[in-house]
């Protein structure tokens, strides 16, 4: 017998505004231009940055078709987030704030080197009247739904990582505790991340979601990470107070372990070659050694800091050991690490 499916919906609306009413639900704040899952839009003055913007003001003065906007409903609010469409909006406020003046037009060279209070009353009346179609997605529509059509538009020039995606999408008491995770000092501390936008992309929530995902729920099935971890972020957005709090003392107490047995070596690679430790944190150690401590949290553990890190070290040059390192994210590999570094914790060795 084969069972009915309910039809899973995103709901759309769309609205065409002028650039001036635009402008003004930015000011009154009721258009949001930097959501935490949105980069925090920096201009730059160089002549590229200058010029992409002189071309879209200058479009508007031509008429020419501008891409349509994408907002997502806030449920708390109803205010508008901006899914894709940041840096136009920018560029619309920017310039009717006379905050840059025109460059290097070809079309409508006449306007160049003049801000907005310097055109002529007709051109001023052409842009902040121009017509933009905008598409809110409602805060009714289903959260996979709604996840997939965030990944879909996110094709802009900057794209959001999977996790910036949760955090829209999947909102709710979890979400709120990974940022909170995230954003502890000692946490900050021991990660050492390869790339400087990697502590502004969310990659520090990504890992603490990692952390509880396969904690809860295993890593033996794991297929496809970024929709594991979707899954169980939507299945446990809103927990209970006491679950919550059961998280979070679980997390803490786990970095406090592995930070107090590894300090600075914490998520990272040991060179065979070069005998010292890797400076950039290894996302396959820091899963291992998280899960690792994690069953030992509340124990006692006899083997002593100094044994272990040599123990490890150890553990670390063996080839089979450092191909687990570089294979897939779930599976047996990851099993393999974990209970590897867990007999070393076990060991009764002082």
């Amino acid at each position: 017998m084969t069972s009915k499916r309910t039809p899973r919906r995103i709901l759309a609306q769309p609205y065409d505004y002028s650039v001036q009413d635009i402008v003004d639900k930015i000011e009154s704040g009721d258009i949001d231009l930097n959501p935490d899952y949105q980069r925090n839009y920096v201009w730059d003055s160089n002549d590229e940055e200058q010029n992409k913007c002189s071309r879209l003001i200058e479009s508007l003065l031509l008429n020419i078709p501008i891409p349509v906007i994408y907002f997502a409903e806030q449920a708390e609010t109803l205010k508008y987030e901006v899914i894709d469409g940041q840096q136009r909006l920018h560029t619309f406020k920017r310039f009717l704030k006379d905050e840059f003046a025109l460059k290097n037009l070809q079309l409508r060279d006449d306007v160049n080197d003049k801000k907005y209070s310097e055109l002529d009353q007709r051109d001023r009346d052409e842009i902040r009247k121009r017509s933009i179609r905008a598409i809110v997605i409602l805060n009714e529509s289903d959260d996979e739904v709604k996840y997939e059509v965030f990944e879909r538009l996110n094709l802009g020039s900057i794209q959001l990582t999977p996790q910036e995606i949760r955090n829209n999408t999947l909102r709710g008491d979890f979400n709120i505790l990974l940022k909170e995770l995230a954003d502890n000092d000692l946490f900050k501390r021991m990660l050492k991340l390869r790339l400087k936008n990697d502590d502004k992309n969310m990659a520090r929530e990504e890992l603490v979601l990692r952390f509880f995902a396969y904690h809860d729920s295993g890593y033996k099935r794991v297929v496809n990470l970024s929709y594991f971890l979707t899954d169980y972020m939507k299945r446990n957005q809103n927990p209970t107070k006491e679950t919550l709090s059961k998280l979070k003392n679980l997390f803490i107490d786990t970095i406090k372990l592995v930070d107090k047995f590894l300090g600075e070596k914490a998520f990272s690679n040991f060179g065979e070659k070069t005998g010292r430790w890797a400076s950039l944190s290894n996302r396959s150690l820091y899963d291992a050694e998280m899960l690792a401590f994690a069953a030992f949290v509340g124990k006692t553990i006899k083997i002593t800091p100094d044994t272990f890190i040599k123990k490890l070290e150890d553990l670390m040059i063996k080839s089979e050991f450092r191909k687990s390192l570089h294979a897939n994210a779930g599976g047996k590999m990851i099993e393999k690490r974990v209970s590897e570094i867990k007999n070393i914790i076990s060991s009764s060795e002082a």
